[in-house]
This record gives C-alpha cells, structure tokens and sequence, in this order.
C-alpha cells in the first residue's frame, strides 16, 4: 500500500486528522453523542454517495489522480465531509442561520479548492466553484432540517 506517494496526499491526511480532533474535543452545543454519530453517519453517506454519482459514474472529478478509489480518498470522503457536517449542526445557530450557511459554504469552496491547487482533486468537467449551491443548499436548508429531526434525546436542551 502506498502512503503520502501522490500529490496532495500530505493535505488530506491533515483535514482528516483535524476534523476527527474537532469532532472528539469540540463542546457538545447542540448534539450528544448519538446526535454525532447520527449526523456522521447522514454525512458521511451523502459524501460517498454524491462522490459515487458525480465522481465515478459521471466522472466529473478524480482524486488522487487514479480511477481507483485509494485509502486516503475514502479517508477523506468517511471522515472530512460528515466532520464538517457535525460540527454545523453541533453550532448552529437559527437566528444566525444565514451567517453560519455562508461560512460554512465558503469553508467547503476553500477546502475543495485546496484540493485542487495541491494536485490532489483533478476537475474534467467540474468547475470548483459549481459546489457552491450544493453547499450551500445543505448548509441553508438540510442540515438544520436534519437538527430538528433529531429527537430531543439527541438533541441537548437546556434544563
């Protein structure tokens, strides 16, 4: 198995790290653990899935610049997105609501983008830029969706 031998994949291994880091030391706001794992778990299945269609089967994108996917693609896709995902829902805020929907759309563009610039994330027919509605669609409207579906065993209220 080859380990740090394509470009980029220094960059990948630090977002995994940080994020899982941000996920176990971050204070628990509005999730409990099982809202964690909960929102890990959606997240980390719209990452495979959206990669599945719009990565392999469309082929707009490759990372790690093989058809394959490698160790530290799934690395990335299990832990990066639903890291990101969880920790929006642990903060989020609704009368803050549009704030944290474009910070966090804006974190994910930069993200994405650094993928490219550092050689990991090759574009075919994708433009970096074309994430933004998706991301911010998630942040804007699923994610909080996803807060208030979340029952209240899950979900930390003040007592």
């Amino acid at each position: 198995m080859e380990f740090l031998m394509n470009d980029g994949e220094w960059y990948v291994w630090t977002l995994v790290l940080i994020s899982i880091l941000t996920i176990l030391m971050m204070p628990k706001k509005n999730l409990t653990w099982a809202g964690v794992f909960i929102t890990l778990s959606v997240g980390g299945y719209l990452a495979w899935f959206s990669n599945s269609v719009i990565g392999s089967s469309i082929d707009l994108f490759d990372l790690a610049q093989k058809k394959t996917t490698e160790f530290s693609d799934a690395s990335l896709l299990t832990f990066v997105p639903p890291c990101i995902a969880t920790i929006y829902v642990n903060f989020y805020n609704p009368q803050k609501g549009w704030f944290f929907a474009i910070t966090f759309t804006l974190v994910c563009f930069v993200l994405e983008w650094l993928l490219v610039i550092v050689g990991y994330m090759e574009n075919i027919n994708w433009k970096t830029w074309y994430g933004i509605p998706v991301y911010f669609f998630f942040f804007k409207f699923f994610f909080p969706f996803l807060l208030r579906l979340l029952s209240k065993k899950l979900v930390k209220t003040e007592s």
